[in-house]
């Protein structure tokens, strides 16, 4: 898929400038970093969704005597 960005000349600079620090294109380091901004975004929802369930009560508490119980089961 093919997507059109226009960025500023500021950002552009940084852009060459950190793909040039990595040795690779500008492209590349453009579709890595959105890569990575994509499952960190994923990341970061998952843990909203954990906190949000740990508001509610919805967890299950165990002691570390039942956690070593079932890791010697």
């Amino acid at each position: 898929m093919s997507i059109t960005i226009d960025f500023s000349p500021a950002a552009m600079a940084l852009i060459k400038e950190q793909a040039m620090a990595q040795n690779t294109t500008a492209e590349e380091f453009i579709r890595t970093a959105s890569e990575k901004a994509a499952r960190n975004a994923e990341y970061l929802a998952m843990l909203d969704k954990s906190r949000k369930q740990l508001q509610e009560g919805k967890v299950i508490k165990k002691t570390m005597e039942e956690l070593e119980a079932m890791a010697s089961e």
